[in-house]
Formats: C-alpha cells, sequence, structure tokens
C-alpha cells in the first residue's frame, strides 16, 4: 500500500508539473507575440517613411533612380517578410544608408527641412526600435531557456514549443560615405 500511494504522489506530482510547464510556456509565447507585434508596429512605421524620404531625395538626386528604386523594392520586401524579417531589414536599412549618404552629394538636400525632419524622425523611430528589440530579444531568451532546461524540454517536444529566433536590427543612422563620381560602381 505505501507504494501504491508513493506512486499516486508520483504522479500527481507528474502531472502537476507538465500543467506548469505547458502553462510557462503558453505565457512566454504569448509574451513573445506581444513584444514581437510592439517591434512590428514600429518596423511597419519606419517603412511607411520610407517612401517621404525617397520622394524628398528625389527633387534633389534626379539621376539616382536606381537608388531609389533599389530602397523601394527593399521596403516592399521588408513589408511583405512577415516574422522573418531580419535579412529584409537588414537590406532596408542598407539602403537607407545610401539614400542618406546621398545628402553629402546634394547640399541643397542636406538644408532641406523636410529632408531634415524626415531623416530626424527616421533615427527616433530607429531609436525605439532598438529598444523595443532589446525587450523583444530578452522575452525570447527567457523562453528559449526555458524550452531547452530539463524537465521542460520533454513537455516542449511534446506539445510542440520550439525555440524563436532573436530579431537583430542595425537601422539607419550611420550612413555609408560613398564615392559617386562618374565611373565610380556603387555599393547598393
Amino acid at each position: 500500500m505505501p507504494i501504491l500511494i508513493a506512486l499516486l504522489v508520483f504522479v500527481v506530482f507528474v502531472f502537476a508539473y507538465i500543467l506548469y510547464a505547458y502553462n510557462r510556456l503558453t505565457q512566454l509565447r504569448n509574451a513573445c507575440e506581444a513584444e514581437w507585434a510592439e517591434v512590428d508596429i514600429l518596423l511597419t512605421k519606419r517603412a511607411d517613411l520610407i517612401p517621404n524620404i525617397v520622394e524628398v531625395v528625389k527633387g534633389y538626386a534626379k539621376h539616382e533612380r536606381e537608388v531609389l528604386e533599389n530602397a523601394s523594392r527593399a521596403r516592399a520586401e521588408a513589408i511583405g517578410a512577415g516574422r522573418s524579417k531580419t535579412d529584409a531589414e537588414a537590406s532596408l536599412s542598407e539602403h537607407v544608408r545610401t539614400i542618406l549618404a546621398l545628402r553629402e552629394q546634394y547640399p541643397d538636400l542636406k538644408a532641406n527641412e523636410d529632408f531634415l525632419r524626415l531623416q530626424n524622425e527616421l533615427f527616433s523611430i530607429e531609436d525605439e526600435i532598438a529598444e523595443v528589440r532589446h525587450n523583444y530579444n530578452d522575452t525570447v531568451k527567457a523562453h528559449n531557456d526555458f524550452v531547452f532546461k530539463f524537465p521542460a524540454n520533454m513537455v516542449a517536444a511534446i506539445v510542440g514549443f520550439a525555440p524563436l529566433d532573436t530579431f537583430e536590427f542595425t537601422g539607419s543612422r550611420e550612413a555609408p560615405t560613398l564615392d559617386l563620381s562618374p565611373g565610380k560602381e556603387r555599393a547598393v
């Protein structure tokens, strides 16, 4: 009889832990989704700002059509990337850095109030993205730590919880110096 009671206590303990682990995994996944929603809102806000910057630059850099088209294409890819935005956002950031570098070639652009306002707004949004990205990555780390820890890893495997990817974001703050003189290739 004592063995039966011990076995029953063990089964109750295992069942309680499975419930705890499942609920904790669900809680962590939901927290990751909430943090990602904040990142996604800011990435969309940033992507919506890009066409305005492109339009202002178009007025000054008419022969830089390829640079502007590449940025527009990268924006479309970033918007359509869904949850796997890291590569698309890195590409968009590179194209935006290239556009911002054009200000060195066009001094009137550098003095344009609309361009300066949009650039400052872009940098402000990117600062916000960096902050919420950090929160998201911290939440993902907590999720992944729990998914990999024993015995929670067994529960995670049984119910289908997998580790999540962190989100890397470089932003456009530092514009590259480009040599756009005739005969030089562009790094776009």
